[in-house]
């Protein structure tokens, strides 16, 4: 079952590992680092354009049009 996943899902599970990483160690990556205590604004951005990346890897396979 689990080798039969469509390779996006196997993306968006990746970045969402990712997106927790992130959200424990408190800094994300996206053109450069940002801390979520330096710079929240930013943190928080950049986490919800990793979101909703990861969010288009589980919808993309469903996706009507392809």
């Amino acid at each position: 079952m689990w080798l039969s996943l469509p390779w996006a899902y196997w993306l968006g599970i990746v970045l969402v590992l990712w997106l927790l990483m992130d959200l424990v160690t408190g800094k994300a990556y996206i053109w450069q680092s940002y801390e979520r205590r330096t710079e929240p604004a930013m943190y928080w951005l950049t986490m919800l354009i990793w979101s909703l990346v990861a969010a288009s890897c589980f919808i993309y396979p469903n996706w009507p049009y392809v």
